[in-house]
């Protein structure tokens, strides 16, 4: 089984908000990066909690990778993760090449071939 680094920026909750302050009556922009622990296992329904301001995001991952898909009937039910304070940063990181290839891969910019 096969980890992967890949990071998705937050569009919900609160600006500046911390992930311990439970004010929740206005909404914006965090802009955190996420960088949840994903692994090759996982396809599915997966609601994703921002670690910084506990934004929910309905993605479907396919092989571990978090694509820009909402929920999808053909992938059963949710599951939900939790990406932990110390999985985000407000600034964005320098991915690896292979966490790259990735996502390339994962928005069809790949086809894992030589043509």
């Amino acid at each position: 089984m096969s980890r992967y680094a890949h990071e998705f920026q937050c569009d919900g909750g609160q600006p500046g908000r911390q992930a311990d302050d439970t004010k929740t009556d206005s909404y914006g922009n965090c802009g955190w990066y996420n960088y949840p622990p994903l692994n090759d296992q996982m396809t599915g329904n997966y609601t994703i909690i921002c670690g910084n301001c506990g934004h929910k995001h309905y993605r479907a991952i396919v092989k571990g990778v978090v694509t820009s898909d909402r929920h999808n009937d053909k992938l059963g039910n949710e599951l939900v993760l939790h990406v932990l304070k110390s999985q985000t940063q407000k600034e964005k990181r320098q991915l690896g090449s292979i966490a790259q290839i990735r996502q390339m891969e994962a928005a069809g910019l790949m086809t894992g071939r030589d043509d």
